[in-house]
């Protein structure tokens, strides 16, 4: 095949001649070290992925609320559980109470207990004063009584009348053993029959006899008498219902009296004494004072 030669380079379509373009830059203040950083920023910030912010919500607010209100359950509790009961006498009333673990106490005249509320849970603890009866009954845990003194009877299960009041300190045991703790004192155990005594700051350990070991009146609201002087009984009888007798023309202690009478009226009880002994007696106005003749 021949070529053309007519054909030229210019056939081709395109322009051999270079194409000019005028491109006008505004001019700029900076300077071509801030030029050139402009643009490295331009081309970190398109490949640098965006920073991701993780937002941690606490709710401390129900945090604090949840504490407040266990801290005050707390609290409660605690004030609940040393809530303390008392019971007294006054003149001419006793008292029978029965405590949370069914242990009994008699109080007599002018006497008080009180124990906490959470008596039972953290031992078995009572404070008195006066002259109480315990019937104690048996448990894990120890029973203590402590006076006003600091001293203190400990036991697990038993009966015992206990007698403290200022500087007297008597105890008589019925039943069981008794353990007398007295600070400084070597400490003493009492069984059944026997009785301790704190006299010139010593325990005095002795033996009770049958008649000794009669359980009081106000317990059993009866009055008991073995072959007594009257003299004891006028006593007795003075003390359990706060009234005098006395006696004039014969010396009561020469003359004994036996017999269980039960503990009613005061006038009920001396009938029973004059008519058996042969005797009279006379009264105040206001029922305070007896005499026998």
């Amino acid at each position: 095949m021949k070529r053309d030669s007519n054909i030229n380079s210019t056939d081709s379509g395109f322009d051999s001649n270079p194409i000019e373009f005028n491109i006008t830059v505004p001019p700029s203040n900076r300077t071509k070290e801030q030029a050139w950083g402009m643009l490295m920023q331009t081309i970190e910030g398109k490949h640098a992925e965006p920073a991701r912010v993780v937002t941690f919500k606490l709710h401390y607010k129900w945090l604090v609320v949840a504490a407040s209100v266990i801290i005050l359950m707390l609290v409660g509790s605690l004030f609940i559980l040393n809530t303390e009961y008392r019971f007294e006498t006054m003149q001419a009333q006793t008292l029978e109470h029965t405590l949370p673990d069914g242990s009994v106490v008699h109080l007599n005249v002018g006497s008080w207990i009180s124990y906490k509320k959470s008596y039972g849970w953290f031992g078995r603890n009572v404070r008195m004063e006066g002259e109480a009866y315990f019937k104690v009954k048996s448990g894990n845990d120890k029973f203590v009584v402590t006076d006003p003194q600091n001293q203190q009877v400990v036991v697990t299960g038993t009966e015992f009348n206990l007698i403290s009041r200022g500087n007297t300190f008597e105890l008589k045991c019925f039943e069981g053993t008794v353990k007398v703790s007295i600070s400084g004192l070597e400490p003493v155990s009492v069984k059944k029959g026997e009785s301790v005594t704190k006299a010139d700051g010593v325990l005095i350990h002795s033996k009770q006899s049958e008649k000794e070991l009669t359980k009081p009146v106000w317990v059993t609201n009866e009055f008991e008498f073995a072959e007594e002087p009257l003299s004891q009984v006028f006593q007795q009888i003075s003390n359990f219902y706060n009234i005098q007798i006395s006696a004039k023309g014969f010396d009561p202690a020469s003359r004994y009296f036996s017999g269980t009478i039960p503990a009613g009226r005061a006038n009920d009880v001396l009938n029973v004494i004059s008519i058996s002994m042969g005797l009279r007696y006379a009264v105040n106005a206001d029922s305070t004072v007896y005499t026998f003749r």
